[in-house]
């Protein structure tokens, strides 16, 4: 089996201790220098670094488990503790009650964070790491967690969209190559429904919209998908892509599912293809158990003939409660989480793609060649035209608008018209400050 591979490789890592010299310093206290040689013979203990882990459970939780494991076996200066928990809503009460975790995973929505002035920057620890670096990690990850010029999150997992689908329904329908194009998966649905399967599963959410949105010429942001205060979704883009997914809808050719409805749909073969992320790959494998094969493709070009995509997905960020020596203890767990033998192992484990070059290139092409869930992620990571979610905390509500505006244009529930203007008078609503959520 496949995860049986990555974690021979992975427990067999020879694990380099970056910057354990730092946290070492930091654990001595004065009187075992004092004290002469036979205290400081005696070890240190080990800083224990608490992680509040939100991957629970299944394949990437599993992994997270057993690179903790091996990073622990191999670090005697530092121990790490993970605590899996919903980090994303808990943190900000528990920094505020003055008992944070050293180390948390948090979703890219964290500006609350920021503008409390409750994280410690990583900019300065990235400044002396040869790990860490611009030219190293792959560029969406850069940006992802990035305000203005400071780094408050390093990513623990990408997540990019892509399309997974039963490779022995293709043959059976006679579909030889894998669509490019929205137009030729539109043709392959309509294949697919030939032969009594439902062609398409699709998750109503805005990671699994904004992608074919773009592809279409749109923007997240009105002007630059950078920068900006408004939303641009009642125009020419937000037409074709409405009006694309109501389409297979009517057509009987795609269904909503939530993503474990569709993972079991898929398994036991009513579908054809699914809609999914990165995040899902391990899981549709775990699912399907080889019963057949399972190909991927990144999400197809629209009008634009782009294939453009998003980057999003969990991040370390380090609260500022705990003292120095810890928050140094917790970037020598990151740092070596990001060294390319731990990211390829990451990858091979869970089908996210690692968030270096290095950990990219440490992964055999015999490996790649029978995983193209991954294969397909590292293409959408390394592509310039993957974006960063948007960090901005108003566009959580903008995207809460997006999934149910969305939903009723495709089902039919609202005109297609209607709809995006719905979509445009809320979303800018929201950026410049209401709120519901």
């Amino acid at each position: 089996m496949t995860v049986s591979k990555k974690k021979n490789r992975g427990f067999s890592l020879v694990a380099i201790a970056l910057g354990s010299s730092a946290v070492l310093a930091a654990c001595g206290s004065s009187s075992s220098a004092s004290t002469g040689s036979t205290t400081s013979a005696k070890k240190s203990a080990p800083v224990t670094v608490t992680l509040w882990e939100s991957h629970n459970g299944g394949p990437v939780g599993n992994e997270m488990t057993a690179l903790q494991n091996s990073f622990n076996a191999t670090h005697a200066s530092v121990k790490v503790n993970i605590v899996v928990t919903k980090a994303s809503s808990k943190l900000l009460a528990a920094i505020a009650a003055g008992d944070p975790p050293t180390l948390a995973e948090i979703s890219h929505y964290d500006g609350k964070y920021v503008k409390s002035g409750a994280l410690v920057s990583w900019n300065k620890y990235i400044a002396k790491s040869s790990v860490v670096t611009q030219t190293n990690v792959v560029p969406p990850v850069w940006r992802n967690g990035e305000v203005g010029s400071i780094h408050y999150r390093l990513q623990a997992g990408v997540k990019v969209s892509e399309v997974f689908y039963n490779q022995s329904l293709f043959s059976k329908a006679g579909i030889s190559s894998v669509p490019l194009t929205d137009a030729q998966m539109a043709a392959d649905a309509a294949k697919l429904k030939a032969i009594g399967v439902i062609p398409l599963g699709w998750k109503d959410s805005s990671a699994h919209i904004l992608p074919t949105f773009l592809s279409n010429g749109g923007s997240m942001l009105k002007g630059s998908n950078a920068v900006g205060h408004s939303v641009a979704f009642d125009n020419a883009a937000g037409t074709a892509t409405f009006s694309y997914f109501h389409h297979l809808y009517s057509a009987g050719e795609m269904q909503f599912h939530h993503g474990t409805t569709l993972r079991q749909d898929f398994a036991s073969g009513k579908i054809g293809m699914i809609d999914g992320t990165s995040a899902g790959y391990a899981k549709v494998l775990a699912a399907v158990g080889g019963a057949f094969k399972v190909g991927a493709f990144v999400e197809p070009s629209g009008s634009t003939g782009i294939h453009y995509n998003l980057a999003q997905g969990l991040g370390f960020v380090l609260p500022k409660a705990d003292t120095t020596a810890q928050r140094n203890a917790a970037w020598t767990f990151v740092q070596w989480f990001l060294g390319a033998k731990q990211q390829a192992a990451w990858a091979e484990a869970t089908g996210f793609a690692p968030e270096t070059k290095a950990g990219v290139s440490d992964i055999p092409a015999s490996f790649l060649a029978t995983h193209p869930g991954l294969k397909a992620s590292i293409a959408a990571v390394e592509s310039p035209y993957t974006f960063p979610r948007p960090v901005s905390d108003s566009y959580n509500e903008v995207q809460a608008s997006l999934d149910t505006e969305f939903f009723n244009a495709v089902t039919g529930k609202q005109s297609i018209s209607s709809a995006l203007s719905t979509l445009q008078s809320q979303g800018n609503s929201y950026m410049s400050g209401a709120s519901e959520l």
